[in-house]
């Protein structure tokens, strides 16, 4: 009877601490009708911006960013409230609405935004347009330096981000 008691108390234990912990990047969004204008609009009225991660299945390194960068404490503080993350399979045959109001599907709008290679993170303003793009796994302090770059408007002058990241980001 004690070891039932100890495995309830344990599974209760479990389920608070599974309940109460977050459940990864709470950046991290689902689009509901894929509606990019839309979720840029959104973002923009909350004072957050957009960011596209372009995946296709089974890329080791979009699986890695998922696993190891979204989530960790670092990206998790300093991006959320500030951004909205939502991913677009290159192979996908899902109808989206770019940031440009046109309406196509996910493999024909990462075509036309150049996308070959996964994953790739495009950073939207608060317009709609692409002030950033980076290409492969990035780790934890350069995507939150990345974040910076938009968020602190350094994209709007003629500094790169690779200046931006050489002279200490």
């Amino acid at each position: 009877m004690r070891t039932r008691g100890a495995a309830w108390l344990w599974a209760a234990v479990f389920a608070v601490a599974v309940w109460a912990a977050p459940a990864g990047a709470e950046f991290v969004a689902e689009s509901l009708d894929n509606d990019f204008r839309g979720e840029i609009e959104a973002a923009a009225q909350d004072g957050k911006n957009l960011v596209i991660m372009f995946h296709q299945i089974g890329c080791p390194y979009c699986d890695k960013m998922r696993a190891r960068v979204l989530p960790s404490k670092k990206v998790m503080e300093f991006y959320d409230g500030k951004f909205v993350l939502i991913e677009s399979n290159i192979r996908g045959d899902l109808e989206v609405v770019t940031p440009k109001g046109e309406q196509t599907v996910e493999k024909k709008f990462a075509r036309a935004m150049r996308v070959r290679a996964t994953p790739v993170f495009v950073f939207f303003d608060k317009d709609g347009n692409d002030v950033l793009r980076l290409v492969g796994f990035i780790d934890v302090d350069g995507f939150v330096k990345a974040g910076r770059y938009v968020r602190d408007g350094v994209y709007k002058t003629d500094k790169s981000f690779i200046r931006y990241l050489a002279d200490g980001g």
